[in-house]
Parts: structure tokens; C-alpha cells; sequence
């Protein structure tokens, strides 16, 4: 058997650093090809693609396998896409500010686990370097047990990316880094020749769930992306729940029981808690909050001070730094409001005559080729079949957007939307809309989930499909509270003993059949929480 390829040493580095560098991992001959091909005529790209996948040596995935190890099976081949940095001997050399890739990043590595740069020319300083922050993805995390969706802001700042670090190469040097590296690009200033890199995203065919493995049974992609290990390894408070007593089980099963009529709800993963909003029917006008450290024990953080009138709708969102919060009243308007605590609330924009709206973030060019920016998907107060979208720059200038697509259409047959959620469940553009569809036959506010999958998520070109669900009643006002590898764990809202209560559940898109599933027992919601990176 050959000796591996990388050290114990390297694995030690990767872990602390979030990556790792293979010197001469690529032969002279091979560079020497891929480089006629990324050199030459661009129409005779597609016929020198062999070439430069043979960059892709085995030396390189021996390593990523060694590093995803036991139990994960590596998908081999492919050389990258090019990154050429060509001299721009007047451009600018900015002081690097770090960044984490994916349009919607997850603590769990979502569609890629490792990424690769194959140096195929030599990289000296200022000559268009590959700018890493070592250590820069457990502090990340760190960032994120705290507030799993805020990354994309905070990955910028100073006092948690550390410093730059610009990586000089030479031809057939690999290096190999975390999905939460924190990084940056860099102008060739220096060198004429054009700086060629193949960039390629790895992950393997399963899923990679730590758990609650011991460390020493863990492989090195399961370490760095564990909760658990690094606090051990770091001792820092990673947030990370202790295992659901059988005491604490029994919310699960009969929802949360604290309250009984629950009107809409709404929760996010912020400040290391649990942070519900919600309406109870007696009290329509009156949006309370609870927070809770494990999900499952609630207490009460008081009245949010709004004065929007009865409230049938809440939507919270989080891209950045703020967390965004749509309310709508029963009067037909949702007032966007932000907060950077969860406890005060600024009012951004008001938008009038809709039924129901939830705010998001799209990421301009990935889920949409129409729309980017802030948006508000919204059901108009006048046609409950149709879910449109708005965007803008700025939330407080949403009531004065006036760029608009159709989004969804409700199923035929006088069906109409009461409800819209949206998030990411795959990669960069795989996004996904649950809505609330009710017949129209059916009793007020007897609704079904349903959902789409589209490729372009504000143009209404696929149509909704019924959600299946295994729960004993139908589930109502799906709330996403964090996100895996084609995966939601989610609360909702459904009827149990004539009470409307809230539970946990989880959506698995990797299955034939997708399906909302409560999350009734310890057992399965704490692999929810594994699968999540909670743990």
C-alpha cells in the first residue's frame, strides 16, 4: 500500500489553519498542456478540456480523500475553472478584506466541503496572489454559533477574519482550504505574464455529519467542521446543546405548550438562542418574543414595541449583520423593520395592500437572473394566487420599489397563497419557496404546504407541487431555522387537541420524496442539530 500523501503534520495544519499546501503536486509536462490550452485560442477551449483536467492530478485527490477519510467517498476528476490574473501594472493593491464564499453559507459545508487551486505559473508578491486568513474559519464558526446566519457580514471584519496572508506559489503547487476560509483575490501588478489557478469545489457523496463521535474516531473533515472538537480543541464557547433529556422530550411531542392559540410565529438562530416571535389570538396587535437556549425550555423576553396594528403574518431573515422582520397586518400592509438585538426594532418601509410578505435576500446572478438585492415576496392584497417580488437596494426604500416579476401562481382550480417562505437548500442557486395553499373550497385557514423548486426564483415558470408531511394534522407557517447540505430544520405551526401549538421538524431534499417531518423524539432532534452544526 503507498504511503499517504499527506502528513499528520498537514492534517494538524488544516485544522488550525483551514488549509493546507502541496508543493509539486502537478508535473512540469502536464502544466505545460493546459497552459497551450488556457493560453491559446478561446474557441479551442472545449477540445484542450482534457488537458487541463489532467491537472486534477492524483497526488491532489489522494490528499482531499485522505482529508474527507472513512466513510466519505471522493468523486474524482475534473481539472477546474481558470482564474487568470493578467498584468495590470496601474491597477490597485487594496488593503485585502477577507470574504467566505457561497451566495447563502452554511455552518455545515453545503455544496462543497475543499476547495483546490492548482498554480500553474509562478506567483510572487503583488503578481496576482490567492490571499488566505489563516485560522480565519474557526473563528467563523465561532461567529456562527453565535448567529449561524451573519456570516456573510461579519466575515469582512478585521477582528474576526486576522490577518492576510498572500500565498506565493510555484507551477504544481496545490492548495487545499476549508468551505469557511475566509479569503480574497489580488492584482497582478508586477509580473507580464498573466497568472493562471484552476479553482475547483469538492465535497463528498454523503453528507458529513460529526455528530457526537468521539474525537479520536473523527476524520479531519469531520474535526473542522465540529462543533464539539473545536470547542475541545480551542476552549471557546461554541454553543453547542447537550443531548435533549427525556424530561425536556415531551415539547417535542405535544409542541411548545407554554401558550395554546398561536396566531403566526416566526424564529431565528441569533445571539446563541433561539429567538420566537409570535401572535396568540387573544392578543392580535401584540407580537411577544421567547428565547431559549436549547430549543426546547422557553422564557419570556417581553412585548416587541411595534404599533402595526393586528398582526397575521411574521417573517424573519438574517443576511449580514441586521435581522430583518416583516410583519403584516390585518389591514393588507407589512412594515420591514431591522434590529441588531432582536429586542429593538427600527421601521425601514411599509408596503401596502398585500395579504401576507416575508423579506430575502437575493443574491444577484445566482437563484435569479431578474432580480438582486433586498426583496420582498409578497402576496397582492387584490389576487392571493400570485406571489410577486420587489427589489431594491435598500429596505428602507422598499415602499417606492417599483422593479417587480411574477414569482409563484397558486395551483389552478381558484387555489390562494397565504403564506411564502423561501431559503437556499443546495449550493449557490438551488433555492426553494414553501407556501401555505389554500383550496378553494376549503374552510378558512385550512391550507396545505406546498412547494417549487425553481431556476430562477422570481420568474413563475415551474409549478408548485403538494408538500407531503407526517404529522397528525396539516402544518402551517413554516419557519426555517437553520440550513444543512439539502436539508431545513424548521419550526411550524399545526392543530393539536383544538389548540394551534408549535413544533420542530425538518425537511431532507436529498430524499426521493421530500417530506415535512416533525421532530418528535430526543433522538431525532438531535440529529437535526448534528446535521445543522449546532453540535
Amino acid at each position: 500500500m503507498a504511503p499517504p500523501t499527506l502528513t499528520p503534520a498537514d492534517h494538524e495544519h488544516f485544522i488550525d489553519h483551514g488549509y493546507v499546501v502541496l508543493r509539486g503536486a502537478v508535473p512540469p509536462e502536464t502544466i505545460a498542456a493546459a497552459l497551450v490550452v488556457l493560453e491559446g485560442d478561446p474557441a479551442d477551449r472545449g477540445r484542450g478540456a482534457d488537458a487541463v483536467a489532467a491537472c486534477a492530478t492524483d497526488v491532489m485527490l489522494d490528499a482531499i480523500d485522505e482529508i474527507f477519510g472513512a466513510g466519505y467517498t471522493l468523486t474524482r476528476g475534473g481539472g477546474g475553472s481558470d482564474m487568470p490574473r493578467p498584468h495590470q501594472p496601474d491597477g490597485p493593491w487594496p488593503d485585502p478584506t477577507a470574504h467566505v464564499d457561497d451566495s447563502y453559507p452554511t455552518t455545515m459545508p453545503n455544496g462543497w466541503a475543499v476547495g483546490s487551486f492548482i498554480f500553474l505559473t509562478p506567483v510572487r508578491s503583488h503578481g496576482g496572489a490567492f490571499i488566505c486568513f489563516p485560522g480565519s474559519f474557526r473563528r467563523y464558526r465561532e461567529v456562527m454559533a453565535r448567529s449561524c446566519h451573519s456570516i456573510k457580514g461579519a466575515a469582512m471584519r478585521p477582528e474576526t477574519s486576522g490577518p492576510a496572508h498572500e500565498f506565493l506559489a510555484e507551477p504544481g503547487d496545490v492548495l487545499l482550504f476549508h468551505h469557511l476560509a475566509g479569503h480574497t483575490g489580488s492584482n497582478n501588478v508586477v509580473d507580464p505574464r498573466t497568472r493562471h489557478a484552476l479553482l475547483t469545489r469538492w465535497h463528498p457523496r454523503e453528507r458529513i455529519v460529526p455528530g457526537r463521535k468521539s474525537y479520536d474516531d473523527m476524520t479531519t473533515i469531520e474535526k473542522v467542521n465540529s462543533a464539539r472538537y473545536l470547542a475541545h480543541r480551542d476552549d471557546i464557547d461554541m454553543k453547542v446543546p447537550s443531548p435533549v433529556t427525556d424530561n425536556a422530550a415531551g415539547v417535542l411531542r405535544e409542541g411548545f405548550a407554554d401558550w395554546n392559540r398561536v396566531r403566526t410565529q416566526a424564529i431565528l438562530h441569533y445571539d446563541g438562542c433561539a429567538h420566537l416571535l409570535f401572535v396568540d389570538c387573544d392578543e392580535p396587535a401584540v407580537v411577544r418574543r421567547l428565547v431559549s437556549d436549547d430549543g426546547l425550555d422557553w422564557r419570556d423576553a417581553g412585548c416587541l414595541a411595534l404599533d402595526t396594528g393586528e398582526v397575521c403574518a411574521l417573517h424573519l431573515h438574517q443576511y449580514g449583520v441586521e435581522a430583518i422582520l416583516g410583519v403584516t397586518t390585518t389591514s393588507g400592509s407589512v412594515h420591514l423593520l431591522t434590529s441588531t438585538d432582536m429586542a429593538n426594532w427600527q421601521p425601514q418601509a411599509r408596503l401596502d395592500g398585500v395579504a401576507t410578505a416575508t423579506p430575502w435576500f437575493v443574491y444577484a446572478q445566482y437563484p435569479s437572473k431578474v432580480a438582486g438585492g433586498q426583496a420582498v415576496y409578497f402576496v397582492p392584497g387584490d389576487d392571493s394566487s400570485r406571489v410577486l417580488c420587489r427589489w431594491g437596494d435598500r429596505w428602507q426604500d422598499a415602499g417606492h420599489w417599483e422593479t417587480e416579476s411574477l414569482a409563484l401562481r397558486a395551483p389552478d382550480g381558484g387555489c390562494t397563497i397565504t403564506d411564502v417562505t423561501i431559503a437556499a437548500h443546495f449550493a449557490d442557486s438551488s433555492c426553494t419557496f414553501v407556501v401555505d395553499v389554500q383550496d378553494a373550497n376549503a374552510a378558512v385557514g385550512d391550507t396545505r404546504p406546498w412547494f417549487v423548486q425553481p431556476k430562477d426564483v422570481a420568474v413563475a415558470d415551474e409549478p408548485l407541487q403538494p408538500l407531503p408531511f407526517e404529522c397528525p394534522t396539516p402544518p402551517k407557517q413554516l419557519s426555517i431555522y437553520n440550513r444543512a447540505r439539502r436539508y431545513w430544520l424548521v419550526t411550524y405551526r399545526r392543530e393539536t387537541n383544538g389548540c394551534e401549538r408549535l413544533f420542530w421538524g425538518r425537511i431532507d431534499w436529498a430524499e426521493p420524496t421530500p417530506t415535512l417531518r416533525g421532530l418528535t423524539t430526543a433522538a431525532a432532534f438531535d440529529t437535526a442539530r448534528c446535521i445543522v452544526g449546532f453540535v
